[in-house]
């Protein structure tokens, strides 16, 4: 269910970016020049240009020097603030008890001329246990054209949710030396926090100016602790697939 619930968002995702991705170029005999849909062309007499901002623009015929039509819309690489909310599954194979978890991130960072950005997400994974990830995020961007591709990676703490104490069960096996067999028993054991790392590769599509569509494959990577009581401890290691779908605002 939540893979497919994935894989809707895509789709609406890329109708959304196939809708929005084509600009008319209207160039005026002012030396001004606006982008955006045209509405309405009374060939001869008018026509109305709906801009990025939504702002609708009346022109003269005998206003208009040309008009262009373009799929690469200006450099989107820019100096400046950004934020990136992403939404995804980590999915796993058959065997997984978790199947397609999924995972919320919010990151605020900075874009720098060079091409590469920097920032912090925190956010919620839906697991067996639900977690609040709290992560640095660093990405670079390949080449200034639009559409743009981008290699990623986040690395941070995974804090356990739940009770106000962390507390899990977990079953675990003790060895008898007596009946040379492996009883089950159940034992309290607290969550600690753990690590993870998410190598990641996308590519950024614009909507608008200031608002960017990304899609983004990666692996992850994540160790959840957990102790108890007589000293025991015990580590899970967890690697996924993340898929991940977000709307970048700057």
């Amino acid at each position: 269910m939540k893979i497919t619930l994935f894989a809707l968002a895509l789709f609406l995702s890329f109708s959304l970016f196939g809708q929005r991705r084509k600009r008319d170029v209207v160039y005026l005999k002012n030396g001004s020049i606006l982008r955006g849909t045209i509405v309405l062309q009374d060939p001869g007499k008018l026509i109305q240009l709906r801009t990025t901002d939504y702002s609708l623009w009346v022109f003269k015929q005998d206003q208009i020097d040309s008009i262009k039509r373009s799929s690469t819309p200006r450099v989107a690489l820019k100096t400046g603030y950004f934020n990136l909310t992403e939404i995804g599954v980590l999915t796993g194979n058959h065997s997984n008890v978790s199947k397609n978890p999924f995972t919320l991130l919010n990151i605020s960072g900075w874009n720098f001329k060079s091409g590469f950005a920097a920032g912090v997400g925190v956010g919620v994974d839906f697991s067996n246990e639900t977690h609040f990830p709290v992560v640095a995020d660093i990405r670079y961007y390949l080449r200034e054209k639009r559409p743009l591709p981008f290699v990623s990676l986040q690395a941070g703490f995974s804090i356990p949710l739940g009770t106000s104490q962390g507390e899990i069960r977990n079953a675990i096996h003790n060895y008898d030396l007596n009946s040379n067999f492996y009883p089950l028993t159940t034992q309290i054991v607290k969550s600690l926090v753990g690590y993870q790392i998410n190598p990641a590769v996308g590519i950024q599509f614009p909507i608008q100016d200031n608002l960017a569509l990304t899609l983004g494959a990666g692996y992850r990577w994540m160790r959840y602790r957990y102790s108890g009581s007589n000293n025991y401890s015990l580590d899970v290691k967890i690697n996924r697939l993340s898929l991940k779908v977000g709307l970048l605002f700057k």
